[in-house]
């Protein structure tokens, strides 16, 4: 989708939710777990930048034209070049779990919520943890991959 297309579809989901609770705010980020697959016929490295770049970019434009409307940043605090990489899993693709406890630590610290340890939260059941063996990698593509042969 282009960058006017995420920012019209937002806004008219803005506007729904506003309809039935005016009182409503939304924290908007951008996932940096890049990518597995595309549709769109570019290489899945070209596809991952721009997907995050317009999801960036329509993040900072609703954030500078909606007061309901904030930004947090985990996209910049795992994938920023100071981060080195070091929260990404050795698949360079699942955040790792030190990456996840400094956007939960930012995350809670930006908004004034105590924290407990991280023994203390409940956690997802959903979430698949990333392989240790970088060769192991949990994707669909390997999946459908296996069943191809």
């Amino acid at each position: 989708m282009s960058f006017s297309e995420v920012l019209s579809d937002f806004a008219a989901f803005r506007e729904f939710v506003k309809a039935r609770n005016p009182d409503v705010k939304f924290v908007l980020t951008v996932s940096p777990v890049p990518l597995t697959a595309t549709a769109s016929g570019e290489h899945v490295l070209v596809a991952t930048t721009y997907s995050k770049s317009v999801l960036r970019a329509v993040a900072r434009e609703l954030y500078a034209t909606f007061d309901d409307v904030d930004y947090f940043p985990s996209y910049e605090i795992v994938a920023a070049p100071f981060s080195k990489g070091g929260f990404f899993a050795k698949d360079l693709r699942a955040v790792s779990p030190a990456g996840v406890e400094a956007v939960m630590s930012a995350f809670f610290r930006a908004h004034n919520i105590p924290e407990g340890q991280p023994a203390d939260r409940p956690r997802r059941k959903d979430i698949v943890e990333a392989p240790d063996d970088p060769d192991d990698v949990v994707c669909e593509e390997k999946l459908l991959d296996a069943f191809a042969r």
